[in-house]
């Protein structure tokens, strides 16, 4: 039997969809693991643009979908924003091959699977590596394989909806096959079809860096998080697992063998900090040790940034941290569900600020254009963008809503409306002057007396109000061309996209930088070592 796999969406960082289908491939031999980019995030003429995702033309759907209809058993994942492509594959599956069995798994599946088994034969509705061996030991033995836990199956009288089965604990992730780089891996290319993936083509999406995920979970439920959806299904997911320090050092070091150019490693773990500060020292002394490169941390929350922990990584060669703070007003964080007070979000950004030598400018997550925001809310987040401790950057999204979570639940209790999350939900924000000014203060920080003027044209998304659409692509394209120079001045390349970043690694660039500098490169000074464990403001439960 054939056991096809394909991943629909921007770029080729699914670590999700890698570790499923490396797991898959140590089970059943006869498995094909195949990306399908729909676009390039790290394109730079997309962020010139200020065009959103990608997409497929019918042409590429049917080519995926031939591909595809070659296995007797198909396993799809995407995120929400790439479902309504992902039903037009599967609509084109079944017009080349009616027998063959498909499922989706993935993040929106998990999310959704209300609208996934509309459309697929069974939907993975929770962490699928022993969800679905159990579910393929059935199916090969033609036993009933709908009884199989974690999923959902399509069934003329309705979905047959099973109990998930418990989280992976910490020695089960150790025991989980390494990832496969560019080892029997594919990738779609347009004009050329299925190829075999190689470190060129992660090195054209990727840029010059690698991205994974040491941790699983998060103790917040944020009501426009699809990890609330992860909750609910199962409480445990709010204590951050992780596998041990080692298996993670190894897995990079793997990826750097395979992919030589890589510059920095990124980590998009939902909590990232929330980890024991045991376990950080544990994984920091073996990554300075073992790896050498610059790494990146997101997924950060305030109230687990603590200043031993900030030095002791940024020791271990952490160069760049992503916080969310989300919003400057007190109510719309209740609102959103965030435990988080706007004192913590002050302390965070000032703990952050003392590295500023060491580091790459924070960069801040802010959701803009919520309709629940009155005036005093909307203003009060850009005054605190005003006195945030500088240098930073700003990560600027509009507010969509993804179906089936709390959010979703919130807005229409309310009787608004907000556009579903599509492609396009990080560039497509309204050219006002408050939009504007929230690029603005990230480059500069005007005279008190000036803000105070620009402050009182700053109103809510649901005000009528002028746009400004050249000014607006002005100071954006000064933002980004700003926020370029901060990582250079810190000799990082690992954003450049991905033909320029090529050109960086062919010159020899990022060999000299990993061989000659990185070692002596942003190490904290004597007086941050050793500083006294702080307490986190929550608890890891």
């Amino acid at each position: 039997m054939k056991i096809r796999l394909a991943c629909i969406e921007d770029g080729l960082e699914n670590i999700g969809f890698k570790k499923f289908a490396a797991y898959v491939k140590s089970i059943h031999q006869d498995t094909q693991a195949a990306f399908v980019p729909t676009g390039n995030v790290y394109s730079l003429i997309r962020h010139i643009t200020e065009k959103g995702a990608g997409d497929l033309n019918k042409k590429d759907i049917h080519t995926v979908a031939q591909f595809l209809a070659e296995g007797d058993l198909i396993g799809l994942c995407s995120m929400t924003q790439y479902s309504t492509t992902l039903h037009k594959i599967i609509v084109a599956i079944r017009g080349l091959n009616p027998q063959a069995y498909i499922v989706w798994g993935g993040i929106h599946a998990i999310i959704h699977p209300e609208d996934a088994i509309k459309h697929a034969d069974a939907v993975c509705t929770g962490e699928g590596e022993f969800a679905f061996k159990v579910f393929l030991e059935l199916y090969l033995k033609r036993k009933d394989f709908t009884t199989a836990p974690s999923f959902w199956f399509n069934k003329d009288n309705g979905a047959i909806k099973n109990r998930n089965l418990p989280l992976m604990t910490p020695k089960e992730m150790d025991e989980l096959p390494p990832l496969m780089y560019e080892d029997g891996e594919l990738i779609y290319r347009r004009g050329r079809g299925f190829i075999p993936l190689s470190a060129s083509d992660t090195l054209d999406y990727n840029g010059l860096q690698y991205s994974t995920v040491w941790s699983i979970g998060c103790p917040l439920m944020c009501t426009y998080c699809g990890n609330s959806k992860f909750i609910e299904y199962d409480g445990g997911y709010r204590r951050i697992r992780h596998s041990s320090p080692q298996t993670i050092v190894d897995e990079i070091k793997r990826a750097k063998s395979k992919q030589p150019h890589l510059s920095t490693v990124n980590f998009h773990d939902d909590s990232f900090l929330a980890l024991p500060y045991r376990q950080l020292e544990d994984f920091a002394k073996l990554y300075k040790q073992e790896v050498k490169i610059p790494f990146a941390v997101g997924g950060v929350i305030p109230n687990y940034v603590r200043e031993d922990k900030i030095a002791l990584l940024v020791d271990a060669g952490m160069n760049r941290v992503r916080m969310g703070i989300q919003s400057g007003s007190d109510n719309i964080l209740q609102f959103y569900k965030r435990p988080t007070k706007l004192h913590r979000i002050k302390e965070a950004t000032e703990i952050l600020n003392k590295f500023d030598k060491y580091m790459i400018p924070p960069s801040y997550d802010i959701i803009l254009e919520n309709p629940v925001e009155k005036i005093e809310d909307t203003r009060a987040t850009v005054d605190m963008i005003y006195e945030m401790p500088r240098p930073y950057t700003l990560n600027v999204y509009a507010l969509r809503v993804i179906p089936n979570t709390i959010m979703a639940k919130q807005i229409e209790d309310r009787g608004l409306k907000v556009p579903p999350i599509d492609k396009n939900y990080y560039v497509d924000y309204r050219r006002t002057l408050g939009n504007i000014l929230v690029f603005a203060l990230t480059i500069w920080k005007m005279p008190r007396w000036l803000y105070r003027i620009l402050r009182k044209r700053v109103y809510p998304v649901q005000d009528k109000q002028p746009s400004y659409p050249i000014l607006f692509w002005i100071v954006r394209m000064i933002y980004l061309a700003k926020r370029a120079f901060n990582h250079l001045r810190f000799m990082d390349f690992s954003l450049l996209p991905g033909k320029i970043g090529r050109i960086f690694w062919k010159l020899g660039i990022i060999s000299f930088w990993q061989r000659f500098i990185v070692k002596q490169y942003h190490l904290p000074k004597q007086e941050y070592k050793n500083l006294p464990e702080t307490p986190d403001n929550l608890k890891n439960i």
